[in-house]
């Protein structure tokens, strides 16, 4: 294979550029948050030629590069789902502001349209007896937090955390992580941020704040391990997944009993989330009490149907009343996560059970199919016409 070198004096780099990208293409990644050098505009072309026939050499992730937390949390099972993941990996270590030795080491990153996944380790300070936590439904034995309340946590889209770009609403918390040696003083745990709607594009880096408690669940209890810890972590949150955000709208009929309009649909290697417009909300929660969750796969153009499990997100969003006070129409938003990381690229259909599923399939050839992803339906030009290979094709 031809060296870095090789390939970028065929590409007519500079000298300036070819030092760059071989820094940037070899070299492992840095504890420091430093911010990295651009290349100038005019290279752009040629710098993606280069990474084209680099990738191979060091651009590939393997499943050994992401970490076993994220490969179940996914479902990943192989090269390539791992790869579509766009994990960031990190290494950035914060330590306890008041000096009581503990610290947190920042090692993973997650991002998709609406959540952040934080993988960190927790030390404790040498000489401190941590306990044996009791195993909850939900993973939470160990967490950080304030002695009362909440950890704060903002978006911004600068490193220096001054430009501020936070959606309307969010959610945290952390969750456990499968630890594989207990004896150390080291405590491996998940946070994950949560927003009710699509995160701002500027949000490139997350600030959490006011983590000064570790928290255990013994006996039912809530107790509190150690305090007096002052933590700030300033974690960036690029990741190399590809994300995308459609306007327009459809109409679906959900499970092919219940009408309602499908509307700022975005779409990620991990998951599908959207508004669902709702004409008659008695009705539909009924219909979801009865027949819900709602079922949808994303069929991939070589049959490969990927499942979704159904989460309702903030529930409702929005209600809209008439000049009388009446509610005409409400908006939830909903989500939909994917059973495996997916290559957006071939995505076929985004398909619901009941509705255009009878287009794959099912004997009913006189039935209204309403969803339909298509430009027609859900524009986004940089999707259809570059990235979509169905449709970049046709």
């Amino acid at each position: 294979m031809a060296s870095y070198r090789d390939e970028l004096n065929r590409l007519k780099f500079s000298p300036e550029e070819k030092n760059e990208l071989t820094r940037r293409l070899t070299a492992e990644r840095a504890t420091t948050t430093a911010r990295r050098m651009r290349l100038p505009y005019r290279g752009l072309v040629a710098a993606v030629a280069a990474i084209s026939l680099l990738v191979g050499a060091v651009g590939a992730v393997s499943l050994a590069g992401v970490s076993p937390a994220f490969r179940e949390l996914f479902g990943i099972t192989d090269d390539a789902q791992a790869q579509q993941l766009g994990a960031e990996q990190l290494n950035l270590v914060f330590e306890d502001q008041n000096g009581s030795g503990a610290s947190i080491t920042v090692k993973e990153v997650v991002k998709d349209q609406e959540r952040v996944y934080v993988l960190l380790d927790f030390t404790a300070p040498a000489g401190v007896a941590l306990p044996i936590p009791e195993e909850t439904a939900d993973g939470r034995n160990f967490w950080l937090g304030e002695e009362e309340g909440d950890c704060s946590a903002a978006f911004y889209g600068d490193e220096a955390c001054t430009q501020r770009v936070d959606p309307r609403s969010w959610g945290w918390g952390f969750r456990a992580v499968d630890d594989t040696d207990t004896t150390d003083q080291v405590i491996p745990l998940m946070l994950q941020i949560t927003c009710d709607e699509t995160l701002p594009e500027e949000a490139t880096w997350l600030k959490v704040t006011h983590l000064s408690n570790l928290w255990a669940l013994e006996d039912g209890k809530e107790t509190c391990v150690l305090s007096g810890m002052d933590f700030t972590l300033a974690i960036p949150i690029e990741t190399t997944a590809e994300i995308y955000s459609f306007e327009g709208r459809c109409g679906v009929n959900l499970n092919g009993v219940t009408l309602a309009t499908a509307e700022n649909l975005t779409i990620s290697p991990v998951s599908v989330a959207m508004d669902l417009v709702i004409p008659d909300g008695a009705a539909y929660d009924a219909a979801f009490e009865a027949q819900g969750p709602w079922q949808v796969y994303v069929l991939l153009e070589d049959g490969t149907q990927v499942w979704t499990k159904f989460e309702k997100g903030g529930g409702v969003q929005d209600v809209f009343h008439d000049d009388a006070g009446q509610t005409f129409f409400r908006a939830d938003h909903v989500r939909f996560e994917l059973d495996s990381p997916i290559d957006v690229a071939q995505i076929k259909d985004i398909v619901f059970v009941g509705d255009n599923s009878l287009a794959y399939g099912e004997e009913e050839s006189d039935a209204v199919i309403h969803f339909r992803f298509t430009p027609h339906y859900f524009r986004n030009e940089t999707y259809w016409n570059q990235v979509n290979e169905r449709w970049k094709n046709s």
